[in-house]
Parts: structure tokens; C-alpha cells; sequence
């Protein structure tokens, strides 16, 4: 996973399936990075490398997003293949941050 930081937005570069046998490691950095990190307004998930992503997965998106809206700050996934993009469509987190 590697984070590329723009002006005012963190990129979460997801390089590899997000699955439980991954989400523990995943979710300790994402939250050492975001909480150093105080100068954003918006943090992007991209799972443009990502094939397949499971319920703990989802949940660690899930978390990442509520974790970034008590902060009033933007969330949004982009890369998604079409079976991602469908899966979270199906459980409509399309409704509660943009996917792409």
C-alpha cells in the first residue's frame, strides 16, 4: 500500500487484495498515516490493483470512511473493477461516498 499525498487530498493506493487475512496490517497504517497526516480535506481509496475484496474488506473501507466523516473530511473509492464497483453498488456504499 503506498500513500501519495496532493495538495489538499491523501491517495490510498491499495496494492494488493483487501481481505481478512490482510485488513489488520492495512488498517493499523491507514490509521498511523491519516492521523499524522492533518493537513487534508479529502482522502481517496484507489483499488485500481485490487481483484478481490471480501466482508472484512469492506469493512475497512467502511471504517476509513466513517472515521474521515467525524472529521468532516471527504471520502471517495476510485479504480474499482467492474465487480467491485458492482458489489458495492449491491450494498449500496454507492449512496454514502462516490465510487468509481
Amino acid at each position: 500500500m503506498k500513500f501519495i499525498k496532493e495538495t489538499e487530498k491523501i491517495i490510498i493506493k491499495f496494492e494488493e487484495n483487501i481481505t481478512a487475512k490482510t485488513v489488520k496490517d492495512l488498517k493499523e497504517e491507514i490509521q498511523i498515516k491519516l492521523g499524522q497526516e492533518a493537513e487534508y480535506k479529502e482522502a481517496v481509496a484507489d483499488l485500481s490493483e485490487v481483484e478481490y475484496i471480501d466482508s472484512t474488506g469492506i469493512t475497512l473501507i467502511i471504517g476509513i470512511y466513517k472515521s474521515l466523516e467525524s472529521s468532516n473530511k471527504l471520502f471517495s473509492v476510485i479504480g474499482t473493477s467492474e465487480e467491485i464497483k458492482n458489489l458495492f453498488e449491491i450494498i449500496r456504499l454507492d449512496k454514502i461516498f462516490s465510487v468509481k
